[in-house]
């Protein structure tokens, strides 16, 4: 069954913000509402002072960031080409004026139907039910794509389609009783390598029309 609809991550899917992370969570360890990592910070913590203190000094650092902006698998030809047949939309724990700059960069902020950002929702669960909800389409009709095992867990929770695009993997293996790609599996989440395998993965499963795939991403 093909989508109508397609929602990205941003940062780690499309391309990379260069960002010094450690120096972000020291800073979030000097809040009040402290906690281990800046998930799990902007989590607990969504919508307060610290919250919000947090934001500013990052959103200052993304927008620097942008312009060493790492651009992976031509996803600016490839999201173009899935926007001639899919309504797009982007989910991010970028800020909303990095993630519109880095769009407009990627050179995809034209065919931009939705985007939803850390001032929009705490976790990646809330960001994804708003996204469906903006782009307009049920949840089943939608496929998200994204580089973290908590982007497919929480599209699959909200109904979606999903899959993981997982660079560099190091091991899927987490003890001699919990192997993440066999929990994929038993969800019937793909995983691939990079953003084009992405996309070939989807059109063979008859998720994605393919325009153009041919001629070289």
């Amino acid at each position: 069954m093909v989508v109508d609809a397609i929602i990205f991550d941003v940062d780690g899917t499309l391309a990379l913000f260069p960002i010094d992370w450690d120096f972000v969570v020291a800073a979030i360890r000097k809040e009040f509402c402290t906690a281990n990592s800046f998930l799990g910070f902007v989590n607990k913590c969504f919508g307060t002072d610290s919250f919000w203190r947090i934001h500013k000094i990052l959103t200052e650092i993304e927008l620097k960031s942008i312009e060493k902006l790492i651009v992976f698998d031509n996803s600016p030809k490839i999201v173009s080409s899935l926007c001639k047949s899919h309504s797009i939309g982007f989910v991010t724990m970028q800020s909303r004026d990095a993630c519109f700059q880095a769009l407009k960069k990627l050179g995809v902020d034209w065919c931009t139907k939705a985007v939803v950002t850390r001032e929009d929702a705490r976790n990646r669960f809330e960001q994804i039910a708003k996204a469906v909800k903006i782009l307009g389409v049920k949840p089943q009709k939608a496929l998200f794509i994204g580089d973290k095992i908590l982007d497919v867990f929480a599209a699959y929770v909200n109904g979606l389609k999903a899959i993981l695009v997982a660079r560099n993997v190091k091991s899927f293996k987490i003890s001699d009783t919990d192997d993440v790609e066999e929990d994929l599996e038993v969800l019937e989440i793909p995983i691939a390598h990079s953003l084009s395998e992405a996309v070939e993965v989807a059109s063979r499963l008859g998720w994605v029309v393919k325009p153009g795939f041919d001629k070289g991403f």
